[in-house]
């Protein structure tokens, strides 16, 4: 959006305006400051009940904004930890796996999709396995 540190942003080849970024499957803001800059510069959110049955909601956003082309950044965070904890956030009612796999081919269906960037995966459950696994027996 062009926010940012001055060197970082002046590096970038482009700026995208917040009226042409939407946040799905928000459901947690960590911080009060990040809730009020979400309302100050105007970017829309779905929630992960928006888009539970279908992706209508970020279709209809998607044709109001004019674009041909789309970028996805995939925060890890998004998905409900009852069914995998895979980021840092363990905040319960997220999104399932199918339902981010939906809404990603949805939206590349509709637009073209030249980016897609994945954050925060942590994987907990290997990382403990492996501390474990190093504590045995022929595995040290």
């Amino acid at each position: 959006m062009g926010v940012g540190d001055a060197q970082i942003v002046s590096m970038l080849p482009a700026k995208i305006e917040p009226s042409r970024v939407l946040i799905v499957g928000l459901r947690d803001w960590e911080r009060d400051e990040i809730k009020e800059r979400q309302k100050q510069y105007g970017i829309r959110h779905l929630t992960p009940e928006d888009v539970r049955e279908n992706s209508d909601a970020v279709r209809e956003w998607l044709k109001s904004c004019g674009v041909s082309k789309v970028v996805v950044h995939f925060d890890m965070d998004v998905l409900d930890p009852a069914e995998i904890i895979a980021a840092v956030g363990v905040v319960p009612g997220g999104m399932k796996i199918a339902e981010v796999v939906r809404v990603i081919n949805d939206i590349a269906r509709e637009k073209e999709l030249i980016g897609l960037t994945v954050a925060e995966p942590m994987p907990r459950t290997a990382i403990r396995i492996k501390d474990m696994l190093s504590r045995l027996p022929l595995l040290k």
